[in-house]
């Protein structure tokens, strides 16, 4: 069966049916007579899940802030950190949609190397977890059977399989996976323009706050794309180049194209953008 789109709803189950494993088989560690309490292993298992997910964000977050680009936001489970007003600032996080994992940074200038960048900064994500994983499992292998090695199995095998989470299907709910978001950046067709228009987008919005000097021509370019989350895209930053160019008609027009895509992103992620709050701007 090949694995096109899974549902984000079957990786968070995915995840826990495999951390129920990872503790049985650290549980299994111990010699008949000193197995330790259940419910700690558990427990362990649970916080090891987190720091999985952790190590794979992290994976990705440095490699962004190591070439160059800017600090957006960092969420594991129900720690959040984000840059807000030019500051950062560390919150709770109660979006569940959220707590599986995010890191974002941002490119702050045009490059011809951002596409390059961008894609390091995908992979990074699975290969940070491939690597925590087998020495994760190793590391538990060869310790004393005891609590600590109880952990480090578990981390090693929910690592991996975030491995498996992020590259075997190509879409997890809207968002592509690491593996199809990298083959995408890496293609040098049309997929790989659209992926370069964004960058440059998302560059020249963060360097100027604002879409006043974006080229609208990569805006209508993600319009084209056969995917609708990207769609949506293409008409938020048509929407904002006319806005912030007070070409009032033209905003309107696209604020409307832009309202009819609502259904191509998450209610979290509309709510955050402020579309609705937007007062389109007047002579």
């Amino acid at each position: 069966m090949k694995l096109t789109r899974l549902k984000p709803f079957l990786v968070v189950a995915f995840l826990l049916l495999l951390t129920a494993d990872a503790s049985a088989l650290g549980f299994a560690l111990f010699p008949k007579g000193e197995k330790p309490n259940g419910l700690l292993v558990g427990g362990i298992t649970i916080v090891a899940l987190f720091i999985a997910i952790a190590i794979h964000e992290l994976g990705h977050l440095l490699t962004g802030l190591a070439q160059g680009f800017r600090f957006e936001l960092f969420i594991v489970g129900l720690l959040g950190i984000k840059r807000e007003n030019g500051r950062i600032k560390v919150y709770l996080n109660k979006d569940l949609g959220m707590m599986g994992g995010v890191a974002a940074t941002m490119p702050v200038q045009q490059s011809a190397e951002n596409r390059k960048k961008f894609a390091r900064l995908v992979i990074a994500g699975p290969l940070a977890s491939l690597f925590f994983g087998v020495t994760g499992i190793l590391i538990g292998i060869y310790c004393e059977p005891d609590l600590a090695s109880a952990f480090w199995i578990a981390a090693g095998a929910c690592s991996l399989a975030l491995v498996l989470a992020t590259t075997l299907p190509t879409k997890t709910g809207i968002f592509f996976t690491d593996r199809a978001r990298y083959q995408r950046l890496i293609s040098k067709g049309k997929a790989g323009a659209i992926e370069e228009a964004m960058l440059a987008m998302m560059a020249q919005y963060t360097a100027d706050s604002s879409a006043k000097n974006i080229d609208i021509k990569h805006a209508r370019l993600l319009q084209t794309d056969d995917e609708q989350f990207m769609r949506f895209w293409g008409y938020y930053y048509e929407y904002y180049y006319y806005k912030d160019n007070l070409l009032i008609a033209d905003a309107a027009d696209a604020k409307a194209k832009l309202v009819a895509e609502k259904a191509s992103v998450s209610r979290q992620i509309w709510k955050a953008l402020k579309i609705d709050d937007e007062v389109n701007p007047s002579a």
